[in-house]
């Protein structure tokens, strides 16, 4: 088996764009029979200035929409997956899970570049600099 566990980070607040990739991921893992392991990252709100900001229990809140809105995605498209989310750096945190996994591959999606990302966005662009693992990145 070339692939048995695949890792497949998405942004469960761009719904199409993560149907495609779980749709491509399912398509891809079916001939091997791999394990998928699907994570959605949310952004630590960072400086305690910010946070003032937010409502009282936002972190638990989006937490919990995301964990819901990630079990409906990957019920839409069909597949059987562990869901995790994580909150931090989407680079850092998929990279860690992916190691603590031992994953044998990342498969991620790539918006559209900007110029100062060259060929990849920023978050695929840093896993693909900076895993260990393999990476596959899925363009539009």
């Amino acid at each position: 088996m070339m692939f048995s566990t695949i890792l497949v980070p998405v942004d469960v607040s761009l719904p199409g764009e993560t149907q495609k990739l779980l749709s491509h991921a399912k398509a891809f893992s079916q001939p091997w029979g791999s394990t998928l392991h699907v994570v959605s990252v949310i952004p630590n709100v960072g400086m305690p200035i910010v946070g003032s900001y937010m409502d009282k229990g936002f972190e638990q809140t989006a937490q919990s929409e995301t964990e819901a809105a990630l079990k409906r995605q990957i019920a839409d498209v069909g597949i059987e997956a562990k869901s995790y989310v994580l909150n931090g750096t989407v680079y850092d945190r998929v990279i860690a899970l992916a190691n603590s996994l031992d994953v044998d591959l990342i498969m991620i999606g790539a918006h559209q570049p900007e110029l100062k990302d060259y060929l990849l966005g920023s978050n695929a662009a840093r896993l693909v600099r900076h895993s260990h693992k393999s990476v596959l990145v899925l363009r539009d």
